[in-house]
């Protein structure tokens, strides 16, 4: 199971949820950096009107920075 996929009845959920107040970027596990890409797919979703990532293929990410293949550390902004 893709864990981005939003299901139907969870997208609904979603929805009438308010939006999480603390935020957090993923950045190098080596420098840090936050200049990260990920190979990826994104699905047209109807009931939001919006792309949503379908799949990252589950590979690692590539930082820019270190211009290598990185593991992922989530960083609170808040």
């Amino acid at each position: 199971m893709n864990p981005f996929e939003i299901q139907a009845e969870r997208a609904e959920q979603v929805q009438r949820r308010p939006k999480p107040t603390s935020r957090s970027t993923p950045i190098c596990s080596q420098c840090h950096s936050d200049d990260i890409v990920c190979q990826a797919s994104a699905q047209w979703s109807n009931e939001a009107q919006e792309w949503q990532l379908a799949s990252t293929f589950g590979q690692p990410g590539y930082c820019n920075s270190c211009r290598s293949s990185c593991e992922m550390i989530w960083l609170n902004l808040n």
